[in-house]
């Protein structure tokens, strides 16, 4: 499995070798006649080349953050022997008290992770291709391998960016060559097909990169991820889809930085370290089915109150 998931990865590491080649070789090389303009068309096309294979490697490369050990359980050992669902929810309520955990499951309980054992950090979800939990995670993408999430979530971003922009580069050049092929009919030769196909895969991976790029434009505006457009963050006093949305500047200033000259180059400069987020309002409500404010955790599928008595079914997200 390990090996087939690197197969996407290579289809598209094809796909752009291809493309490198019809548009340096079988374009510049072959179809263009003027010196001049293949200058012209060769620098614009190697910034993009470049910048887009930078952000690529950058995001298939760089592992997804799990949180840290302060989230983990110290004796993991010692809780997994204990019989007592009750002895088990006072351990991990012992541990919450001393972390920033705002978010809960939908039944009100502390997000706990069976797989890694651990307390889950708000925005921190378990992806099970990687087997981890991933700090705020966005999404899984086949395509790269790996987990978007806080520690390359900038990374993918740049990597829409400039893969519309090298989309964008070859259409705007290649289309007055395609147009006098066309309208010449001179598509006997492979220069003549590779120019074609060109066009049109450019066509359409332009139109889709578009699509993809305006929509995590508005994730990142409104400070939400993939997952939590899909379903709202639960918190003591309810779901809650903007708590994390505290203003556009600084929903934008968490993933990029505060030094703007770095936004535009896949190197780290996110805010924070994806433990803990700022929060629009305070949460000081508690769950309605949580006697007297109680915290309640979830084992195992059984939510326990501090008194030790069970309330409710959660589900592990």
């Amino acid at each position: 499995m390990k090996v087939l998931r690197w197969v996407p990865v290579l289809i598209v590491t094809a796909v752009v070798v291809w493309s490198y080649y019809a548009y340096v070789i079988q374009l510049c090389l072959f179809t263009l006649k003027c010196s001049t303009q293949r200058v012209v068309y060769l620098s614009v096309f190697h910034v993009c080349f470049l910048m887009f294979c930078w952000c690529f490697w950058k995001t298939v490369s760089t592992g997804s953050s799990s949180p840290s050990f302060t989230f983990h359980l110290p004796d993991t050992q010692h809780y997994d022997l204990l019989d007592s669902v009750e002895l088990k929810g006072e351990i991990l309520d012992k541990m919450a008290h001393e972390l920033p955990l705002h978010t809960r499951t939908a039944t009100g309980a502390f997000r706990f992770c069976r797989h890694c054992q651990l307390i889950k950090p708000d925005r921190c979800h378990h992806c099970s291709a990687c087997q981890i939990c991933v700090l705020k995670m966005d999404h899984h993408c086949l395509w790269l391998n790996n987990c978007i999430g806080f520690s390359n979530y900038k990374f993918f971003l740049l990597f829409l960016l400039y893969s519309l922009l090298y989309c964008l580069c070859i259409v705007t050049t290649v289309t007055p060559s395609f147009i006098h092929l066309w309208l010449s009919g001179l598509f006997d030769s492979s220069a003549k097909l590779h120019v074609l196909f060109l066009t049109l895969v450019s066509s359409i991976f332009l139109v889709t990169l578009s699509c993809l790029l305006l929509f995590h434009c508005w994730l990142v505006a409104n400070n939400k991820t993939t997952l939590e457009w899909l379903s709202a963050p639960f918190f003591p006093d309810g779901p809650d889809g903007a708590a994390f949305d505290v203003s556009v500047r600084e929903n934008i200033l968490q993933v990029f930085g505060l030094d703007w000259r770095l936004w535009l180059l896949p190197v780290s400069s996110s805010q924070g370290d994806g433990h803990s987020f700022p929060l629009r309002r305070r949460t000081t409500a508690h769950h309605p089915i949580m006697a007297n404010g109680a915290e309640c955790w979830e084992q195992e599928g059984i939510v326990v109150s501090q008194q030790g008595s069970p309330v409710s079914i959660a589900i592990d997200d």
